[in-house]
């Protein structure tokens, strides 16, 4: 499996339906950024790091929840309203949240103990979404199911995910910089939305990837 094939298929889509999948996901985005800067002027940007991922964990669910229907729907040929994405979505949401939390506590417990076991569980537990979302499956349960789809791909996971990140990664380096220096609330909140917007691209090459492992699944049963 081509990280560079993979990547070449995700954008061909991401660059074919953007408006329909910002329409779908910008205003959540835009909401939780608001509320990310609401949460930093009330208590100070140190003693809101804990407050600011609990209210990521609510909202993320929300428009990732939505893509990945998106998606799935568009792959398959369908054409649910996006009222009708937004419904199934919200069914999902406090099953999504819990799995964001369990997620996030295992990575930030490899963080702790070492870089390299945190970033392990980032990776193994990357296809967890997609089976939650589109396979009905529980937390726990698409968390142990992601890491047997993931096991012998590794590598070409963490390709992706860094070939999509690393320019994202060195554009937001030079522009915090910029707003240490010059803080701007207002630019903080549109880098910020910009910022969650692309990377709405990993969970559609991740989708891909998902995808993909689920037809070997099924052409060798």
């Amino acid at each position: 499996m081509n990280p560079f094939e993979l990547l070449r298929a995700s954008w061909y889509f991401f660059s074919r339906h953007f408006g329909e999948i910002a329409l779908l996901c910008l205003p959540v985005i835009l909401a939780e950024a608001i509320a990310q800067q609401g949460l930093v002027n009330w208590l100070g940007p140190t003693q809101s790091q804990g407050a600011s991922m609990v209210l990521s964990m609510l909202f993320y669910p929300l428009y990732v929840g939505a893509l990945v229907i998106f998606v799935d729907d568009r792959s398959h040929r369908m054409r649910h309203k996006p009222k009708q994405i937004i419904a199934l979505t919200l069914m999902r949401w406090p099953a999504f949240a819990l799995l964001a939390a369990i997620s996030t506590l295992l990575i930030m417990v490899g963080v702790w103990m070492l870089v390299l076991p945190g970033l392990y569980v980032m990776i193994k537990v990357a296809f967890a979404e997609y089976l939650l979302v589109l396979e009905g499956r529980s937390p726990l349960d698409a968390i142990r199911d992601s890491f047997a789809l993931t096991s012998g791909h590794f590598w070409t996971i963490l390709a992706t995910i860094l070939l999509i990140m690393g320019p994202i990664w060195i554009v937001d380096w030079f522009a915090y910089r910029e707003l240490d220096t010059n803080p701007d609330p207002v630019g903080t909140v549109i880098l910020e939305t910009l910022n969650s917007l692309f990377q709405l691209f990993v969970t559609v090459a991740l989708f891909r990837m998902y995808s993909l492992l689920r037809e070997e699944q099924a052409a060798e049963t």
